[in-house]
């Protein structure tokens, strides 16, 4: 019986015919019949030509051949499922809405369609009807009808409060945490639409969009971003009146005792420092210079008053020099830091609203809202001029910076260092809204709204906690480099020969990162179909 044999050799890889045959004594012997030479002298083209012709010659045909070679017939991606089953079972959530499914009777699984749209937001924010159909796209997901997706919005809004409550209590369980510090502020996420009903209203949206309607959204967090509650508010609603709100709330749901309030500015008026201190809360708060009377104004502005300390940078954990001054102001400590990097770019943003201003002195037309905000004023009827007094005066405070607090035994680094950690939270929105894109919002009821805010918050928590994980291992990436991992861990499905396996993609750089942050074990290269089970 004839065959072909590959000898590997220093010199390369040789192919040669040989035939089996039994010598006098009985002995099985090859002998060689052909030499075919080097495999490498043949392109691979030639190789497989040859490989078909003999496999004809044998009685053969091409479909059997093609039969029995590797098909892929499905591909799929694996990465994003994986993780956020993982990620809803830290946080408990699979376990709170199996219970919702095992008592309400639900004719659909409400995990996998929740799971669905997670996926689908971590990894390519679309609208819900996107999401249907590109569900395809992931390994191991129950399949889920439309109208079954908005369903889970619906259970999404029914749930949001036990959500919030359930989401801040396994935070602090999870990283063993207790509350020291909370920040707040409020943005704006509007729609594709002009209709007002109430709740969606025509406001300051902080996006820039005119004449869109919108909701105030008001968070709060701690120091690592976790997470601490939010609440939902109609769209003409003032925001520096949501934090007292928001506090009450805190109080009455959470029972939560000494903490640190702290926000900006827009929240410093009466009724919050008021609401703050009788929840028997501490406040650190961004205090407007301009609004100081003038007596104490001067004597913050005066920079001999000033001394020097200094504290460690929190992003390059260097030391560096604050420039402090320190006076009490009714019941409150203000203190006030100079910075020449900060007055440069004071001086920066002001000489760009004076161009906008003298370009805008071409169309006065335009100018009766904005005036103020571009350093002119009205001499009469459509005429305007620069308003150099306020020019002169804004300079006044280039490079100053004020925070109030009625706490007056902390020190000084520690409520400075506190208040600039509020950038957090302006972080966090900014991942709610260019990361999730969780606006423009292209729903109308006010209970898929809330249903499809309490999505994006859940999904900003389970990407902030896996973000926390992956620093707790010295392994830190940003929310996009995650998303590429996981849009990388593909899976095949393919059949050889009427069998069928599973083949995954070759593991990309960092995945490793993320499944050990995870304790989570990767998939095998090959697994046959019937026992996929064993790995999800």
């Amino acid at each position: 019986m004839a065959f072909i044999r590959k000898e590997t050799k220093k010199t390369g890889t040789y192919l040669r015919l040989v035939e089996s045959y039994r010598d006098l004594d009985g002995h099985s012997r090859h002998r060689t019949l052909y030499n075919l030479g080097r495999a490498e002298d043949y392109s691979p083209e030639s190789l497989k030509k040859m490989g078909e012709v003999l496999y004809l010659v044998g009685g053969g045909t091409l479909e059997e051949l093609e039969s029995k070679q590797l098909k892929e017939t499905g591909r799929y991606n694996y990465g994003f499922p994986l993780v956020v089953r993982k990620l809803l079972k830290e946080y408990s959530l699979d376990s709170f809405f199996q219970r919702r499914i095992n008592n309400s009777g639900l004719g659909f699984n409400l995990i996998d369609s929740l799971c669905l749209l997670i996926c689908e937001r971590l990894h390519d924010p679309v609208s819900k009807r996107s999401n249907y159909l590109n569900q395809t796209d992931y390994f191991g997901l129950a399949k889920t009808e439309l109208h079954q997706i908005y369903r889970t919005l619906d259970h999404l809004h029914d749930s949001q409060e036990q959500l919030k409550h359930m989401i801040y209590q396994k935070g602090r369980d999870l990283f063993n945490q207790e509350l020291d510090v909370v920040f707040y502020d409020v943005t704006t996420f509007y729609f594709d639409s002009d209709k007002e009903d109430g709740f969606r209203e025509k406001g300051f949206g902080k996006d820039g969009k005119i004449g869109d309607t919108i909701v105030v959204f008001g968070m709060l967090i701690d120091q690592n971003k976790q997470p601490v509650g939010y609440e939902v508010y109609h769209g003409t609603q003032y925001e520096g009146h949501t934090f007292a709100d928001a506090i009450i709330r805190l109080k009455k749901k959470y029972q939560i005792g000494k903490i640190i309030c702290v926000a900006d500015s827009g929240m410093m008026n009466r009724d919050n420092i008021t609401q703050t201190q009788e929840q028997g809360y501490d406040y650190i708060f961004g205090e407007r210079l301009k609004n100081i009377a003038n007596e104490k104004q001067n004597e913050i502005l005066d920079l001999k008053n000033y001394q020097i300390t200094k504290i460690i940078d929190e992003d390059s954990q260097a030391e560096v020099e604050i420039k402090y001054y320190i006076t009490d102001y009714g019941n409150k400590k203000l203190i006030s830091t100079y910075s020449p990097k900060r007055a440069a770019r004071d001086k920066a943003q002001r000489e760009e609203k004076i161009e906008k201003a003298k370009k805008l002195l071409q169309t006065p037309e335009q100018l009766e809202k904005k005036a103020k905000a571009h350093f002119l004023k009205k001499q009469e009827k459509n005429i305007y001029t620069l308003d150099e007094d306020k020019i002169k005066n804004s300079e006044r405070f280039d490079g100053f910076l004020c925070v109030a607090t009625n706490n007056k035994n902390l020190p000084v680094a520690q409520i400075l260092d506190t208040y600039k950690q509020l950038y957090k939270i302006e972080q966090s929105f900014r991942n709610f809204k260019t990361f999730l894109e969780t606006r423009p919002m292209y729903h109308w009821t006010k209970k898929r709204i809330l249903g499809h805010l309490a999505l994006c918050y859940i999904c900003f928590t389970l990407l902030n906690y896996l973000q926390l994980r992956l620093r707790q291992k010295n392994t830190p990436l940003s929310e996009n480099q995650i998303r590429i991992v996981l849009t990388k861990m593909q899976i095949s499905l393919i059949r050889q020969d009427q069998r069928e396996y599973y083949l995954t993609s070759k593991t990309p750089e960092n995945a490793t990162a993320i499944l050990r942050a995870l304790h989570l074990r990767g998939l095998p290269d090959l697994i046959p179909i019937e026992l996929i089970g064993h790995y999800t």
